[in-house]
Parts: C-alpha cells; sequence; structure tokens
C-alpha cells in the first residue's frame, strides 16, 4: 500500500511558489488599476484640451463679430451723419 502526500508536505514544498503567485496576482491587479486610471486621466486631459481649444475658437469667433460690428457701427454712423448733413441743407435749401 502506498503512501498517498498530506496536503501539509504540498503546502510546504510549493509555499514559496504559492506566495509569489499570491504577490503578482495583486501585484498585476495594482498594476491594472494604475493602467486604468491613467487612461482615465488621459481621456479627461484630451477632453479638457478639446474644450478649451473650442472654447479659443468661440473666443476668435466673438473677437471677429465684435470687430464686424464696430466696423458696421462705425460706416452705419457715418452714412447717417452724411444724411443729416443732406436733409439739414435741403432744409436750408427749402427756407
Amino acid at each position: 500500500m502506498s503512501k498517498s502526500p498530506k496536503p501539509e508536505h504540498y503546502l510546504s514544498k510549493y509555499k514559496e511558489l504559492i506566495i509569489t503567485t499570491i504577490i503578482c496576482l495583486f501585484l498585476t491587479g495594482i498594476y491594472d488599476s494604475i493602467n486604468n486610471q491613467t487612461a482615465e486621466i488621459k481621456r479627461w486631459y484630451e477632453l479638457m484640451i478639446n474644450i478649451r481649444a473650442e472654447q479659443k475658437i468661440q473666443g476668435v469667433d466673438l473677437e471677429s463679430l465684435k470687430q464686424s460690428i464696430e466696423i458696421f457701427q462705425t460706416k452705419t454712423d457715418q452714412e447717417l451723419t452724411n444724411h443729416e448733413q443732406r436733409i439739414q441743407s435741403l432744409e436750408r435749401e427749402i427756407e
């Protein structure tokens, strides 16, 4: 009759291997977690860069719109001044 090895024998024989495996699994979990967080941070960073770029574009658009409005207002004021002068000269001729 042959003796079957006891579980304690396997545990003592492979104790270092089991502990090393557990530590490796634990470190792998930490590594994966860090990678996931890094990827998430990268996504948020890219999103923020895109938002800032969009804000910058909108700011440029608003600035050009403001300049266009100011130019239009200046031209309109000049035209109104010219019309007023014509009306005044016509009024003087009529009197």
